[in-house]
């Protein structure tokens, strides 16, 4: 009776190791993780986005990527609608004020817990700093874009200027820009965003740093530091320096044709100019160079990061499998390949890369610039609730400044009059 049941045992035991063999391995249960983002929405990112989802679901079969393709201007308010619905995604893409005015909602999940120290030691200095509220680390810094000055070394050499030392101080660029407007008076000198709409004031924001101006801060709109910078614009308008009715992305063709000399910009110049004119790396950086912003009065210049940020909710159901999909796209160098240096132009967050092949991408002297000489410079911008009503109020300062005669000193009492204190 016991060889009976002993051989019953056994059979029994083949049986579901043979059923297993046939079956494959038993996966836990997989779980769908919901993705906004404008990636997708995109024409330009799109092939790049949808390839390094579907790398993530071939590596983590329990992981299902549901992507919500939602465009770029539609992101803040349709996460906050969802956020006071309950129902917001798990993961989602987010830039600028967009990122702490959703924080300041409560509804996002820090990220402390999950990226501790050690692994915060893995990202390049100020990529994430910038991201801290108090002590919750609100988003993970997906790349970083930050901006510098780029120029034309033609149009430099034809104006007489070496192109080898390109300008180091405001006063520098304004001599710079005199020479190249009289050299070739067509040639647009700077191409900056002077329009009315929040990017623009984060784009300006260095610059009015750098003149040592504060307009949010108590009495610091009609301040003189303020009022010189308004100055300045009123000169190089005035000079026709500057073309005030242009977007930062019109200006990017204009630049690859010859007819920007300076274009303060994002480090994606090169890859448009790249694409634009069919040139290989050795001709781009034979024809163009970035610098960072030359020093203003204070002796100091700055940058600001357009890059974009990955953030979770507080309400999602599967964190651990949010976690693993964000620190995906932000660290896995087949990802940052793919997605952050071939389709977004930008820079991943991390210090260093182990694959050859990807180090090879970025060990070129635009990217070495903005890593070692102008991330370090990135000024914090005042983001909050109140950012887009202060861009309104002070881009339409800016803005009458370059195209009016009405006296500095008034426009910038009339900012501060809106700002208040």
């Amino acid at each position: 009776m016991g060889k009976r049941m002993d051989f019953r045992k056994r059979l029994a035991s083949a049986a579901m190791v043979a059923f297993v063999g046939l079956s494959g391995p038993v996966h836990a249960e997989q779980v769908t993780l919901t993705f906004a983002n404008w990636a997708t929405a995109e024409g330009a990112t799109r092939d790049g986005m949808e390839k390094v989802i579907s790398a993530f679901e071939a590596e983590n079969p329990d992981i299902k990527i549901e992507s919500e393709s939602i465009a770029f201007a539609e992101m803040a308010r349709q996460l906050v609608l969802r956020l006071r619905s309950g129902n917001p995604p798990d993961v989602a893409q987010v830039a600028g004020n967009d990122t702490f005015a959703l924080a300041l909602t409560k509804g996002l999940e820090p990220l402390q817990g999950y990226a501790d120290a050690e692994f915060l030691g893995t990202l390049t200095p100020g990529a994430y700093e910038p991201l801290m509220m108090g002590e919750d680390l609100i988003a993970f810094p997906w790349n970083q874009a930050p901006a510098g000055l780029w120029y034309n070394k033609k149009l430099m050499a034809d104006a007489g200027l070496d192109p080898e030392n390109p300008p180091k101080t405001i006063d520098e660029l304004n001599s710079a820009m005199a020479a190249i407007k009289e050299a070739n008076p067509q040639v647009i000198v700077l191409g900056i965003d002077t329009t009315n709409r929040a990017f623009a004031l984060q784009s300006n924001w260095p610059w009015i740093r750098a003149f040592g101006a504060d307009p949010v801060a108590e009495g610091g709109a009609e301040g003189e530091e303020m009022q010189a910078y308004l100055g300045w614009l009123r000169d190089i308008s005035e000079k026709g320096y500057v073309d005030p009715g242009r977007k930062i992305g019109e200006f990017r063709p204009l630049f690859a044709q010859d007819q920007v000399a300076f274009l303060w910009d994002q480090v994606l110049v090169q890859g448009v100019i790249q694409s634009t004119n069919g040139m290989s790396a050795e001709e781009f950086n034979q024809n163009y160079g970035v610098i960072p912003m030359p020093a203003g009065p204070g002796g100091e210049g700055y940058s600001f990061d357009g890059g974009h940020q990955l953030v979770m909710f507080g309400d999602s159901e599967h964190k651990e499998a949010a976690w693993k999909f964000m620190e995906y796209l932000g660290t896995n160098e087949a990802a940052i390949k793919t997605y952050t240096i071939e389709t977004n132009r930008s820079i991943p967050p991390v210090k260093s890369i182990e694959d050859p092949a990807v180090a090879e991408l970025l060990d070129t002297p635009v990217i070495e610039t903005f890593k070692n000489d102008i991330i370090p410079t990135i000024s914090p911008m005042p983001f909050g609730p109140e950012f887009a009503e202060y861009a309104t109020v002070i881009m339409a300062g800016v803005q009458e400044a370059v195209t009016s005669d009405r006296p500095v000193a008034d426009i910038a009492a009339e900012i501060q009059n809106q700002i208040g204190n």
